[in-house]
Order: structure tokens, then sequence, then C-alpha cells
């Protein structure tokens, strides 16, 4: 059976990784194009939020000011994150609503691990016990 881990692993860290060391290699501005592909939105997508948040150029502050805003699978889950504050342990229902997971799932998972907060190191863990149907 798959786990989020491996939906994790190939669907969403890969992209993080990307967005990571483009902002730690490239100086800004960054293009449009860049981003939207970087965010797994359209261009057009980009010019609105853009044009909402009354962003001129996009630097490192105004890319994440755009993830934020997105509508791809990885934006939704930066601002749902976000949204929690980042916090320094991450609790089943944390988890279940930044991964948009099933709550039952991911207790029974935490469950199994026996612990009930999670640092981010061992969220991949969690991952491992968390079947994903497809």
């Amino acid at each position: 059976m798959k786990t989020f881990k491996e939906e994790y692993e190939t669907q969403i860290e890969p992209y993080l990784k990307q967005i990571d060391i483009f902002l730690k290699t490239k100086k800004p501005p960054y293009s449009i194009s860049k981003t939207a592909e970087l965010l797994h939105i359209t261009s057009w997508e980009v010019k609105q939020i853009m044009a909402k948040e009354n962003i001129k150029t996009i630097d490192q502050k105004t890319f994440f000011t755009i993830m934020k805003n997105g509508s791809s699978t990885l934006c939704h889950i930066f601002a749902r994150e976000l949204y929690c504050g980042i916090p320094q342990y991450y609790t089943a229902e944390n988890i279940s609503y930044i991964y948009n997971l099933d709550i039952s799932s991911v207790l029974k998972a935490s469950k199994e691990m026996g612990i009930n907060k999670f640092s981010s190191g061992i969220i991949k863990t969690l991952f491992h016990f968390i079947p994903v149907q497809k």
C-alpha cells in the first residue's frame, strides 16, 4: 500500500527543495514565469496575485506572498502551515490540516508511533504510517 511518505517525497519535497535552492542561489528580482514554474501556477495567476497584493517586483519576501496566495497544492500547504504559525511541534490535527490528510488516519499513525507531538524532523516518519488511496 502506498503511503503519504512516498507521495510527499515525490510530489512535495522535491519542489520545496527547488524553491529553496532557487531563492538561495538566484538574485532578485525574479521573473513571473520562473515564479509560476516553481509554484506550479500560471503566469496569469502570478500577475493576478501581484496586482491584488500590490507587488511591483518579485523578491524573496514577495515570492512568499505569492506562494501564500497561490492555488497549487504546494501553495496551499505553505498557506496552511503559516496559518498554524509554523509551530515548533506539530499535533496530529496540525498535520492533518496542513497536508489535507484525513484526521483519523493521522491520529491512527500517531498512536502507532506512540507520539502525539512531532518536530519537523520526524513528520516524514509519521507519513510512513499514513496510507493513501489512489
